[in-house]
């Protein structure tokens, strides 16, 4: 796992851990009603200036750095 000293907001870090602690509903078809914290958590991290890669990037809560692997 690679630190990228770069971190969320304050707001992402919070819708974040709302996605991680949402049920997961899904709606006819198949599909979420919700990102998934995974998803939440790279949409940031693109919000923040981060490239796109192939993947997703991840974050440590603890501070809201953005890692990759």
């Amino acid at each position: 796992m690679k630190r990228l000293n770069v971190f969320a907001s304050a707001d992402d870090i919070k819708y974040i851990k709302e996605c991680a602690a949402a049920p997961v509903i899904y709606l006819s078809g198949g599909k979420p009603m919700s990102e998934s914290a995974q998803q939440a958590a790279h949409h940031a991290a693109l919000k923040a200036g981060l490239p796109e890669i192939a993947g997703y990037y991840g974050i440590d809560l603890s501070n809201g750095e953005f890692v990759s692997v």
